[in-house]
């Protein structure tokens, strides 16, 4: 009961953008929390698996070329995700892989394929690639955050019906259109936010562990840690995007 599942999902196959601090912050804030972990690399040679064996699942971002192989592992569990989600179990999917939730995926080359079908969304491959930095507001497991992070979109996501994860203050988000970042079904939050999210967010890291622990019904420790640096690292990031923003308001009005 006190041991915190983990399933990370093709490590070796989606292993974009430094994506294991995601991994060792839950470890670190499991830890803090009284938690054992034990993380699971799941892959294509796994045998047994079930999402519902696991109380958090991470889901980083890969090549869109690699995505129909690992659909087609994936698709056999797909209400066993399904039902993961409806149980408010934690889930995050970072970058590209949001894609594999979706309905379906137009690539550039105008060949299509279909999704999990998990999300009320689709994915459209982009052929230039957009690189910014992300900024926006959301709110998980009852508490709001502030958010920054970096992004590199391959695809849009285009909504069909999904609450969005965040709003943007500054940013592309899932269009570059509107001010809508990612989704949020239940405790799954899937996300272009790049990099270790949970590292440099520590807070939200917690609310994850807390989620997980509520619902597997355990019992666990008040979560402390020094927030400092993350306060000081995130002030400095907000006053870098507040200069850029400042500068290409100047430059449009010039």
């Amino acid at each position: 009961m006190n041991t915190l599942k983990i399933a990370w999902l093709f490590p070796d196959t989606f292993y974009l953008h430094g994506e294991r601090g995601n991994i060792l912050a839950l470890e670190r804030f499991a830890g803090l929390a009284g938690l054992e972990t034990e993380t699971d690399k799941i892959d294509f040679d796994t045998e047994g698996f079930s999402p519902l064996d696991y109380d958090v699942i991470f889901c980083p971002p890969g090549e869109i070329v690699s995505f129909p192989s690992v659909l087609e592992w994936m698709k056999p569990y797909r209400t066993e995700f399904e039902t993961f989600i409806g149980e408010g179990r934690p889930l995050l999917v970072t970058g590209t892989s949001i894609a594999l939730w979706c309905s379906r995926v137009k690539r550039f080359d105008g060949s299509e394929f279909e999704g999990l079908g998990i999300l009320k969304a689709y994915a459209v491959e982009k052929e230039a690639v957009y690189g910014d930095d992300l900024y926006y507001r959301c709110t998980y497991h009852d508490q709001t955050f502030e958010i920054i992070g970096n992004q590199i979109q391959m695809a849009d996501f285009i909504n069909e019906g999904e609450q969005p994860w965040g709003h943007l203050l500054y940013g592309y988000g899932n269009t570059g259109k509107d001010r809508e970042e990612g989704f949020l079904k239940n405790n799954a939050i899937f996300t272009n936010t790049l990099a270790p999210l949970l590292a440099v967010h520590p807070a939200l890291a917690a609310e994850m562990i807390k989620a997980a622990a509520e619902v597997k019904g355990a019992e666990i420790s008040e979560i402390k840690w020094d927030n400092t640096l993350a306060e000081q690292s995130f002030a400095t990031k907000k006053e870098f995007i507040e200069t850029k923003v400042t500068r290409l308001t100047n430059c449009k009005e010039n």
